[in-house]
């Protein structure tokens, strides 16, 4: 009988030894709701909540095995960072339910009614890291950016879509060639352009993007006009809200997640004391776009 035993616990302390490893996506509800799921302004249809996982060596070499490539794609717009680069940080922010339309992630509302006037709007959030782009106060594509350092800041305020480029050599260095590139200041080439993100503001001034979102901004904001003589600007294009501050010193604000799924959260009333202030020019100048359009 006593041998019986030893053979028992000796089998059972090889099948435990032979467990599979828990997987680093778990904890997840195994009826994740894998679709695109819509949100409405007024009732979000799901509460996401999101954990910090802390990577070493051993997590590090996993990442590509416990999530898909779409699911990696949401981590790192989450994070701000490239997939590329997710080896470079400590952790990072992961959600407990994967969904294919990220703005189901969005910090932004999907509704902004008092800009329901205005065709095309984009907000840059220096705090949160990310840009919004409006229509008629439809939220149609956020995304993740990565902003000016402290000692090159991108400069906040009211700003337009000027002139754009497929592929731009950087002024600071030639080396550097800026993919969808789409200016914002003339005078010292702050733009919008594709560019690697490694999860935090480090560039030259400029807003750096997704090669995805600095392609769809391309395609989908406007142009300044100018007279025949380039001279004068005839019509500015899309406007752009750059706002807020950046807290360098402290923690990655969208690690916060882990503890209030709404820390990166904007309402409608929030973004208006940015948009406000410049709500009466932007359509006055969208007035006189229409007003040339006419003639």
């Amino acid at each position: 009988m006593m041998d019986c035993l030893k053979l028992l616990a000796i089998l059972l302390f090889i099948t435990a030894c032979n467990a599979p490893e828990k997987s680093l996506a778990e904890p997840r509800d195994k009826n994740v709701i894998k679709e695109s799921i819509s949100k409405d302004s007024s009732d979000k249809v799901l509460s996401i909540n999101y954990r910090m996982l802390s990577l070493n060596d051993s997590i590090r070499k996993r990442l590509n095995e416990d999530f898909t490539v779409s699911e990696l794609s949401t981590i790192s717009a989450l994070n701000r960072i490239d997939i590329a680069k997710m080896n470079k940080v400590d952790s990072l922010i992961i959600p407990d339910t994967f969904l294919t339309d990220l703005n189901s992630y969005s910090p932004f509302p999907d509704s902004f009614p008092k800009i329901n006037s205005i065709r095309k709007l984009i907000l840059v959030s220096y705090p949160i890291q990310a840009f919004a782009f409006y229509s008629n106060g439809k939220l149609r594509r956020w995304g993740p950016v990565n902003m000016g350092k402290k000692s090159t800041p991108t400069p906040t305020g009211l700003f337009h879509t000027n002139w754009k480029s497929k592929s731009q050599i950087s002024t600071d260095n030639p080396k550097w060639i800026l993919p969808w590139y789409f200016n914002l200041v003339n005078a010292t080439g702050v733009s919008f352009h594709e560019f690697e993100l490694p999860g935090l503001p480090v560039s030259h001034s400029c807003i750096r993007l997704k090669l995805e979102d600095a392609k769809w901004i391309y395609e989908n904001a406007e142009q300044w006009k100018l007279h025949k003589n380039g001279m004068k600007i005839l019509s500015q294009g899309t406007p752009v809200i750059i706002f807020g501050e950046y807290a360098y010193e402290k923690q990655k604000p969208w690690y916060a997640l882990s503890i209030d799924e709404h820390a990166n959260e904007y309402t409608p009333d929030s973004l208006f004391k940015f948009v406000g202030p410049f709500l009466d020019k932007i359509k006055t100048e969208q007035t006189e776009r229409d007003s040339l359009k006419l003639n």
